[in-house]
């Protein structure tokens, strides 16, 4: 029996509830941290030139608050959504310690919480391949965002054949040696068929869902990501793409 939309939602959830404290080891030792701000800095300046005062910022799928918190430091007003309670946690300590205020919400990326309106970023980070309907969440960021407003989306090719292999292969362990390889497959195993980018998002595929999703002239922002950003053979390519919901 195949498992429905909610199902399927919530199971993505309790695995990344579980998963919080050693995914909280594996995000830090990112690699070059310190240029993720630059990218995010330059993305940012791309996309709203001559805008000087502080953007309102809607980080969907936030996790431990990563994204969230390079928008803070960069100056900006932020809101933070993750439905993941343990991910929460670390995120509110994560954010508070390290002397920034973000406004921190339970709830998923799709559908949204009641967020309110006249955001000038949606964005998110390898969250589009975990769920069920990217077309449609990505269609219902456009509804929080102002006019001019832009989505700006980050993802990768992370469970491609190869890399299950890999998992299955080695039992993968995270930083906090934490044995994850092998409970990510057994979790996803009937997820799967639910996601539509499971095997994950290449900038073609994240231009495709964005213009399905009704946004014009998807803009390419690899270019940026030229530097250590992931671990090696963590994944088989990345992508950072915006486009403008006007």
């Amino acid at each position: 029996m195949s498992l429905s939309s909610e199902m399927v939602r919530e199971r993505v959830r309790q695995y990344w509830d579980w998963r919080a404290g050693s995914f909280r080891a594996d995000i830090a030792a990112t690699p070059d941290r310190a240029a993720w701000l630059d990218v995010y800095a330059e993305a940012t300046r791309r996309l709203f030139p001559d805008r000087r005062e502080p953007l309102r910022v809607l980080d969907v799928g936030s996790g431990t608050g990563f994204v969230a918190l390079v928008f803070a430091e960069l100056g900006h007003d932020v809101v933070a959504v993750e439905p993941a309670e343990a991910m929460r946690e670390i995120a509110a300590k994560e954010i508070a310690d390290a002397g920034f205020q973000v406004d921190l919400r339970a709830g998923y990326a799709h559908p949204l919480p009641d967020v309110g309106a006249g955001f000038d970023v949606v964005t998110c980070r390898n969250v589009l391949w975990t769920l069920t309907d990217p077309v449609a969440a990505l269609r219902g960021w456009r509804e929080v965002l102002r006019p001019g407003g832009a989505v700006l989306v980050s993802d990768g090719m992370w469970n491609t054949r190869r890399q299950e292999f890999r998992l299955l292969r080695t039992g993968w362990r995270s930083r906090a040696d934490t044995p994850v390889g092998w409970r990510f497959l057994a979790a996803y195993l009937r997820l799967r068929r639910g996601l539509p980018c499971y095997r994950g998002i290449d900038q073609k595929r994240a231009h495709r869902l964005l213009a399905d999703a009704g946004y014009q002239r998807p803009l390419s922002l690899d270019h940026l990501m030229d530097r250590g950003f992931y671990e090696a053979d963590t994944v088989d390519a990345h992508c950072l793409a915006a486009a403008r919901a006007d």
